[in-house]
């Protein structure tokens, strides 16, 4: 069974894109030799050990765009009012998610077998959002609908955050359980050592493929609910 923890300081929408970036990087370990033929001897020495992590960019804020400017983004949500309705675009998130994983593996050496185990020792996993909120130049700082959309859009990136904080939970319990079910993986031939590395980061690689997934579909899915007709309704009418 593996030691799971989760730890973060995401902080503080609509979205210009969704970006996964993917990284694997792994880190090999000491060979152990024990006695030739011992009944067993294929056999993980620790548990692994499971982080997933969540951090953030200090939010960016530029507000020298026009509205103009801002009609041109490619963004993810759809326009409330209709595609017959032409809207310009008063603020907007930008911003991206993006998900690294590592890990390290122990091994062990059948000399006079000439085979190998591998276990997982620790896999390390982090959420990471760049988030950069756009409002437009002809709502300057400290006016009224300047604020009304500065508050619209941080509860965009306040929904990435409980989307990243979720996900890392979910993630973390997919992890765990893949070990859980296999302990150690081996013993085959040295000569196939390259292979059996091969398999263990795809394995892990593909789990979190999985989710990263899962998690673009509801992120995507939380911010168009959130850009509802109700919602616009309510920020252009903040200052009338």
């Amino acid at each position: 069974m593996g030691v799971v923890s989760f730890s973060g300081d995401v902080l503080l929408g609509r979205i210009a894109r969704f970006f996964i970036f993917m990284s694997l990087s792994v880190c090999g370990s000491l060979a152990l030799s024990p006695p030739a033929f011992a009944q067993g001897w294929c056999r993980s020495v620790q548990s692994p050990q499971i982080h997933v992590k969540t951090s953030t960019d200090q939010v960016r804020y530029d507000f020298s765009r026009s509205e103009k400017d801002l009609n041109n983004f490619s963004v993810d949500t759809v326009n409330p009012y209709g595609k017959s309705v032409i809207t310009d675009v008063g603020g907007l998130m930008q911003g991206g998610i993006s998900a690294s994983q590592s890990m390290r593996y122990g091994t062990m050496t059948n000399n006079a077998s000439r085979e190998i185990c591998y276990w997982y020792t620790n896999i390390d996993v982090m959420l990471h959002i760049n988030p950069t909120i756009f409002i437009a130049r002809e709502f300057p700082q400290g006016s009224c609908k300047h604020n009304a959309i500065l508050a619209h859009e941080q509860q965009h990136v306040m929904i990435d955050r409980e989307i990243v904080n979720k996900y890392a939970k979910i993630i973390g319990d997919a992890l765990n359980n893949e070990v859980r079910k296999k302990s150690v993986f081996g013993p085959l031939p040295l000569s196939r050592q390259g292979e059996l590395e091969a398999y263990l980061k795809s394995n892990m690689q593909n789990i979190l493929t999985v989710y990263t997934q899962k998690m673009n579909d509801e992120r995507k899915q939380r911010q168009q609910a959130f850009d509802n007709l109700k919602e616009y309704e309510r920020v252009n009418h903040m200052c009338k």
